[in-house]
């Protein structure tokens, strides 16, 4: 029994190096390397160099080639790719229902045109009297790949089912820095590309992820000479991306619980729907990016809930300038790669309206004591605190040329309202607002009897007022000029009356 299994072990190790001296004097050949490359090319569409071939037997029969090129420029690099095939179709010099191991690969975007889909009669008379044939690939595995975006990289392992002209990703794992990202979905047509993706991540810079995405489908719409029309090719949108992180970051802006798809096309990118938290409220809207222009163009439309108007102000630059809560709907298109020229050319609409805040530096109430009463030093409601207290402010804003202009801008406090027309630049450097300021009833009762008569509408006293300055240095100054016709106005209308009361009186005596 001994000599038994002696003599089996012997033939079972005669038998695998039969078979290994065999696979490699089949396939480890100068011949079966340039095969393999121009197959691999005439299925691609890009020329593709081939270093060095070897064979190996374990776990399946697998063709080992190193130091791959695809592309005029190598934008495609693999350090080791293997093909594995069962004995029986080797037996036949053909590799079936194979698996493609590809180690080490760096992929440089944005994305080579690839003419995938050949006619299968091409592909067949190309591989004609071939040494080794690829007839179907069912997996391809790459591990350790680089995925490289100008100066941006990601990092990981994916796994994919090659389908007609496309991808079945099965899983994505990929990283860069501390963020890490997970994807699913298919690429039905590389030379779109178009298909559909899910990503899921726990943080994401969307500014690069944008850059990235752009990278992705440019220079890809138009897929080679030798490649057949193909209906996926024009469909639209061609590239689908779902979107999921609980954590991103655009600029120095940090949001969370981010949400959105994303739409990729020759044309440019449609965010729609897009969600997000942001200081402390929420975010929902849509954002279309065409990059058919000499400058990219956008539109944007947004609903904003809850906003802390002070941690947005401080992140754009203005802190100490207002506090409060703010809603509002946003729709704006415009030109530009940054926010400056981004802003300077935008164009839309704005509903915003903050509540229960703090306009800071403002100093109505101040500055209509001071009026009335005829003192610079008259005591205030508010102390010597120029800050203003209100429970709304709110306007419907034009955008245009880096200004906002409004005919309904209205301000509610315990001591006054505001009613005013005018503009003030979106950066915050020029204010020019005019209206009327009313008084609340308290103050109306503390105001002299003479400016009480002369100045009341509905019950209050109503001044004329301008608002100048900045948005860190506002100015307000009542115009006395009005009041003062005003004034003569009511009291010329007062004394009309009094004289027909007493002509009438005459009358009836």
């Amino acid at each position: 029994m001994k000599k038994m299994l002696l003599g089996a072990g012997v033939l079972c190790v005669l038998v695998l190096a039969g078979v290994f001296f065999w696979a490699r004097a089949i396939l480890a050949t100068d011949a079966v390397r340039s095969a393999l490359a121009g197959q691999i090319a005439a299925a691609i569409g890009q020329p593709v160099t081939i270093d060095g071939i070897g064979a190996s037997i374990y776990p399946r029969v697998t063709v080992d080639l190193t130091g791959v090129s695809i592309g005029d420029a190598a934008q495609i690099r693999v350090r080791s790719l293997h093909i594995g095939t069962a004995l029986g179709a080797l037996l036949s010099r053909r590799v079936e229902h194979g698996t493609l191991r590809l180690d080490g690969a760096r992929i440089e975007l944005p994305l080579l045109a690839l003419a995938l889909g050949t006619d299968p009669e091409s592909a067949a008379e190309s591989s004609g009297g071939s040494p080794l044939e690829i007839v179907s690939i069912d997996e391809v595995q790459l591990t350790n790949v680089e995925i490289v975006s100008g100066g941006r990289t990601l990092r990981g392992d994916i796994m994919a089912v090659p389908r007609d002209a496309g991808v079945l990703l099965t899983s994505v794992t990929l990283g860069a820095d501390d963020a890490t990202f997970e994807a699913t979905g298919e690429i039905r047509d590389f030379n779109g590309p178009v298909g559909e993706l899910s990503i899921t991540s726990n943080a994401i810079d969307t500014d690069q992820l944008l850059a990235f995405l752009t990278d992705f489908s440019a220079g890809v719409g138009s897929p080679s000479a030798s490649a057949p029309a193909s209906s996926s090719r024009t469909a639209s949108p061609m590239l689908a991306i779902s979107i999921e992180a609980d954590r991103a970051t655009s600029g120095q802006l940090a949001i969370d619980a981010l949400s959105g798809r994303a739409t990729v096309t020759g044309e440019g990118i449609n965010v729609d729907p897009l969600s997000f938290g942001v200081f402390g409220g929420r975010y929902e809207g849509s954002l279309a990016l065409s990059l058919t222009g000499d400058q990219p163009a956008f539109t944007w439309n947004a609903r904003l809930s809850r906003i802390d108007m002070d941690a947005a102000l401080r992140f754009a630059g203005f802190p100490d300038v207002l506090t409060g809560q703010m809603s509002g709907e946003i729709e704006l298109s415009g030109l530009g790669a940054n926010a400056a020229s981004a802003m300077s050319t935008a164009r839309g609409t704005a509903r915003i309206e903050v509540t229960d805040g703090i306009v800071k530096n403002l100093g109505l109430v101040r500055s209509v004591v001071i009026v009335t009463s005829g003192r610079s030093d008259a005591p205030s409601t508010t102390g010597d605190s120029r800050d203003e207290p209100f429970s709304s402010l709110g306007a419907t804003l034009a955008i245009a040329t880096g200004a906002a202009r409004t005919q309904d801008l209205h301000f509610e406090s315990e001591n006054l309202n505001l009613v005013a027309a005018g503009s003030l630049q979106l950066d915050g450097s020029a204010i020019h607002l005019a209206g009327k300021i009313r008084l609340s009833e308290a103050l109306s009762e503390q105001a002299g009897r003479d400016l009480q008569r002369y100045t009341l509408e509905e019950g209050r006293v109503t001044l004329p007022a301008t608002i100048t300055g900045s948005a860190s240095a506002p100015s307000v100054r009542i115009d006395l000029a009005d009041m003062t016709k005003r004034a003569i106005r009511n009291r010329a209308t007062q004394e009309a009356q009094e004289a027909l009361k007493k002509g009438l009186g005459l009358l009836r005596r």
